[in-house]
């Protein structure tokens, strides 16, 4: 699945179904597997509560927004750095200095960069950035080659391959019950550059 409880997602479908507003934020809080048509039910700030087809959302990452009414605590990393929130009044220390919410703004996008954790007081993690493996056209061109044997793929694997003299790469797609298929070579850091040489990819590690 696409999507696990606990994400954050926005509605981004055109067309409108049941009155549900385009960019609006969801929590998903439940997954239906076995059900083709709506497979996540996502509840709204206000307490909504609505079903959702995989193509209808899109995830939302954690913003500067989030963090207006963090806990005193709470501690944000961030690409270049940690920040810790240390009093009632919105007021954030990184590296001894103290900014407060429109100083601290200003300072993550110029030097702290993207937010890849929240943990709450007692360092308890609320929120972890994790990359995708694969870019979206990647994603979009191994979803078609699948498509007619989904059920049968075990798992995805990115494999080097020195022959005659040239250092190459090239994918092997593991069926459950029959013969494993080789993608043709690709030169190396050219494709699938985030997928580890050797490992075994699921297709759900693989967002697919």
């Amino acid at each position: 699945m696409r999507y696990k409880v606990g994400d954050r997602v926005k509605y981004v479908k055109k067309i409108i179904h049941h009155n549900v507003v385009t960019g609006g934020i969801f929590t998903i809080t439940h997954i239906d597997e076995n059900n083709q048509s709506f497979q996540y039910l996502a509840e709204s700030k206000k307490g909504n509560k609505q079903w959702f087809k995989e193509e209808e959302l899109q995830k939302v990452e954690y913003t500067f927004e989030d963090l207006e009414k963090a806990p005193i605590g709470t501690k944000i990393t961030f690409v270049n750095g940690e920040v810790l929130v240390k009093d009632d009044k919105d007021s954030f220390e990184n590296e001894g200095y103290i900014r407060n919410i429109l100083e601290l703004d200003n300072f993550k996008s110029r030097i702290l960069g993207k937010i890849i954790k929240i943990e709450e007081p007692e360092y308890q993690t609320v929120y972890e950035y994790k990359p995708e493996i694969l870019d979206e056209v990647e994603k979009r061109y191994l979803r078609g080659v699948i498509r007619p044997f989904r059920n049968k793929v075990k798992t995805i694997r990115k494999t080097d391959n020195n022959m005659n003299g040239e250092n190459n790469e090239y994918l092997t797609i593991t069926l459950k019950a029959e013969p494993s298929m080789d993608f043709p070579n690709f030169k190396p850091n050219t494709m699938y550059k985030c997928m580890k040489l050797n490992k075994d990819y699921t297709l759900e590690e693989l967002g697919l």
